[in-house]
């Protein structure tokens, strides 16, 4: 299962610059009994990285509730978190890229 921005789909849009050039960030958890395990250091990270690549991600709040949302139903899995800086800009430039994107899919553990 994906969720993109809060919703179930497997579509990314094309000129998203994760798709273009690689711009964005992730992190891997795992997930025990239905909770996302060192949740509060996943998020820490993908905070810093964030602030790092100047992606304007702030929803932090929102973001964990739906980690853990995603996490609940599963035993033993394994929770990935992208945030991309979304669609906009020309070339390299990330003029115009307001609307960071998340994703957040889960899979069995190994």
């Amino acid at each position: 299962m994906y969720l993109i921005n809060g919703a179930e789909s497997e579509t990314l849009a094309v000129k998203d610059r994760s798709v273009q050039f690689g711009d964005g960030c992730f992190t891997t958890a795992r997930i025990v009994r239905g909770r996302v395990q060192l949740l509060s250091a996943h998020l820490a990270r993908l905070q810093k990285a964030c602030e790092q690549l100047f992606i304007p991600y702030d929803d932090w709040a929102l973001l964990a509730q739906e980690m853990a949302h995603l996490a609940q139903p599963h035993q033993d899995g394994v929770l990935k978190v992208i945030i991309t800086r979304g669609a906009g800009g020309r070339g390299y430039s990330a003029a115009g890229c307001v609307n960071p994107v998340r994703i957040l899919s889960v899979s069995p553990w190994p």
